[in-house]
């Protein structure tokens, strides 16, 4: 993990490994605005954060909300004056079928936890990133879209439109002082994922702490990096 990172601010999204970005930026001196969903995490994340409480922002809200998405980028400016880095490990799966084999409301529902929150969150802080002429942005994708997608047709459809909106970021902001990346994980090693997956070998799946190293490096690195995409394939 870097250090360096005192007097900047993260917006992190997302479930367990949104929690861990948080928690790595905020050991490194950073304040943390933290996007949650679910109400009933609140109390448990303030839990958890009570050592850096003047620093850390929980917020909840609903990303597929436009509206809802500038709020809470205004709600982080107000608190911390600025935003830095945006990390969105938001998002869900619906696999295991054949395409013909998922409705139009599967894909639907698909793009509107990938894709709609996505596109939200960043069209909400790329305004305050370019006003500081500064910021990082680091989504995430999956291995799938760089594979053949097959078992997951409307999963790996919406992750290669995240893709599409990183690439085409990365290109129009970059002489705004602003990069945008993607990490590209395969199946991560979370409490979730091992609950619903009991009998695969864990030992095949991505660590977290892996993914957080990378988005710390991305982070701290230059302009030249801009659109730098990191995959991890695990041992799968």
């Amino acid at each position: 993990m870097m250090e360096g990172f005192h007097g900047k601010t993260a917006l992190v999204t997302g479930g367990s490994v949104g929690t861990s970005v948080a928690e790595s930026f905020l050991k490194s001196g950073a304040s943390v605005a933290f996007v949650y969903r679910n109400s009933a995490r609140l109390a448990s994340l303030n839990e958890r954060f009570t050592e850096f409480r003047h620093l850390f922002l929980p917020i909840g809200g609903d990303l597929s909300d436009f509206n809802c998405a500038v709020e809470i980028v205004e709600q982080t400016k107000k608190r911390f004056g600025r935003v830095d880095f945006l990390i969105n490990s938001l998002g869900g799966w619906t696999g295991g079928k054949k395409l013909h084999e998922h409705s139009a409301t599967e894909l639907h529902q698909m793009f509107s936890v990938d894709v709609v929150p996505t596109f939200n969150i960043m069209a909400a802080v790329l305004p305050v990133m370019m006003e500081h002429k500064f910021g990082k942005i680091v989504n995430f994708v999956s291995m799938q879209v760089f594979g053949t997608g097959a078992g997951n047709a409307i999963y790996s459809a919406s992750k290669s439109a995240v893709l599409a909106l990183t690439k085409a970021a990365a290109e129009e902001y970059k002489d705004f002082g602003v990069s945008v990346y993607a990490v590209a994980p395969s199946v991560i090693d979370t409490e979730s994922n091992r609950k619903s997956m009991t009998k695969a070998d864990v030992n095949k799946w991505v660590k977290i702490e892996e993914i957080v190293d990378a988005i710390f490096f991305l982070c701290g690195a230059g302009d030249s990096s801009n659109g730098t995409i990191i995959k991890f394939p695990g041992k799968l």
